[in-house]
C-alpha cells in the first residue's frame, strides 16, 4: 500500500480533477491545491453526525464530528486525485448508476439537503467519488491486482458472515376472540410440529417447497448472519445446517421448515454478484486510511469559523426535520 502514498505525493492536484469544488459555496478547506467547498463539507458532516447519533455518541462534541468530517473530505480528495493519476475510467454503467443514485437521493432528501446547504450537484460529486473509490479498491485488491485478496480469504469471510436459505414458517401463536395474541395450546403445538415434520420429509424425498407451502412460491433469503430481522439465534442455527438438507427450526413464536443453499454456486450467485462488497469489508478500512492520510500529507488548511457555522447550520436543519 506504500505505492498509494508514493504515487499520490508526487502529483499536483489538477483543476480538471476537482472542477466545481468551490463553485457551489465558499471554500472551507484547502487540501494541497484542492479547494473543498461548504456543500461537500456539509454532506460529510451530516453523515458523521447521523452515524454518531445512531450509536448513541456524544452529539455535543461537535469538534470531534467536525474533525471526522474533515477526514472524510481528505478521503474524497485522495480518491478523486488518485483515480485521475492512475488514468482510471468510470464505465458507462457506473455513470448511469451515479446519475440514478443522485436522482433517487435528491427525490427523497432534496428539501432537507437544501436546508443544510447541500446541492444536487454536491450529491452527484459525492456519488462519483464513491464509484471512483470502488475502482481504486478493485485496482489494488481485486482479481489480478498487486495486493489481490485471496479467494480463500474471501470464501472464509463469506461463509462466516452470510447465509442463504429458503423457508416456510408457521406460528406458535394465534389471535383470541378479543383480538389478543396468545400462545397455542400444547396439543396445537404438537400438531403443528407434526405437520412441519411431514413437510420436511416430503421435501427430503424430492418435493418442491412450493408444494408443501400450498402452491405458493418460496423466495430465497440472502442475509448477514448478524441480521436482527429474524428471531434471535435463528440465523445462527440456519448457518449450521448442511446444504440442501431440509430441517425444522423452532423459536419462541415460530416454527420454520428451512433449506440452506450454497450461495457460492452458479454464475449469478450471491457470492459472485456482491463480490466487491466482500473485498470492501476485508480491505476497505485499509484503503480509507490510506486515502485520508494522502489528503493529510498534502496539508490541510481550515477556515475554522466557516466550518463551525456550517456545522451549526446542518444541526439546525436536522433539528427542523425532526
Amino acid at each position: 500500500m506504500k505505492r498509494i502514498i508514493c504515487v499520490v505525493l508526487c502529483l499536483l492536484l489538477s483543476a480538471a480533477v476537482l472542477t466545481g469544488c468551490s463553485a457551489e459555496g465558499k471554500t472551507v478547506l484547502t487540501i494541497g491545491q484542492a479547494e473543498v467547498d461548504s456543500g461537500i463539507f456539509a454532506y460529510y458532516f451530516d453523515g458523521v453526525y447521523a452515524a454518531t447519533e445512531a450509536v448513541g455518541g456524544d452529539l455535543l462534541d461537535t469538534g470531534a464530528i467536525v474533525d471526522a468530517a474533515v477526514d472524510k473530505c481528505c478521503e474524497y480528495v485522495g480518491a478523486v486525485t488518485l483515480f485521475s493519476q492512475l488514468n482510471l475510467r468510470l464505465s458507462v454503467d457506473d455513470k448511469k448508476a451515479i446519475a440514478d443514485d443522485t436522482e433517487d437521493i435528491w427525490t427523497l432528501y432534496s428539501e432537507y439537503y437544501t436546508a443544510a446547504g447541500i446541492s444536487k450537484q454536491t450529491v452527484h460529486k459525492i456519488k462519483q467519488a464513491e464509484y471512483m473509490r470502488k475502482s481504486l479498491l478493485l485496482y489494488y485488491f481485486g482479481e489480478g491486482s498487486e495486493y489481490e485478496v485471496s479467494e480463500e480469504e474471501i470464501e472464509y469471510y463469506f461463509d462466516l458472515t452470510y447465509v442463504e436459505f429458503y423457508a416456510v414458517n408457521g406460528y406458535f401463536t394465534t389471535v383470541d376472540e378479543n383480538g389478543n395474541t396468545v400462545g397455542l395450546t400444547e396439543q396445537a403445538k404438537e400438531e403443528l410440529r407434526a405437520e412441519f415434520e411431514s413437510k420436511r420429509q416430503k421435501v427430503k424425498n424430492g418435493a418442491e417447497l412450493s408444494e408443501v407451502n400450498g402452491g405458493n412460491a418460496v423466495e430465497p433469503n440472502f442475509v448477514a448472519v448478524s441480521s436482527t430481522a429474524y428471531p434471535e439465534d435463528f440465523l445462527t442455527k440456519v448457518a449450521g445446517l448442511e446444504y440442501d438438507d431440509p430441517a425444522v427450526i423452532e423459536t419462541t413464536e415460530y416454527i420454520f421448515l428451512v433449506v440452506r443453499t450454497d450461495a457460492k454456486k452458479g454464475e449469478n450467485s450471491s457470492y459472485s454478484s456482491y463480490r466487491t462488497s466482500y473485498i470492501e469489508a476485508l480491505r476497505g478500512e485499509m484503503l480509507t486510511d490510506r486515502l485520508v492520510q494522502t489528503g493529510k500529507d498534502y496539508g490541510v488548511e481550515r477556515e475554522s469559523s466557516r466550518l463551525d457555522r456550517i456545522a451549526d447550520s446542518v444541526v439546525d436543519a436536522r433539528n427542523e426535520r425532526k
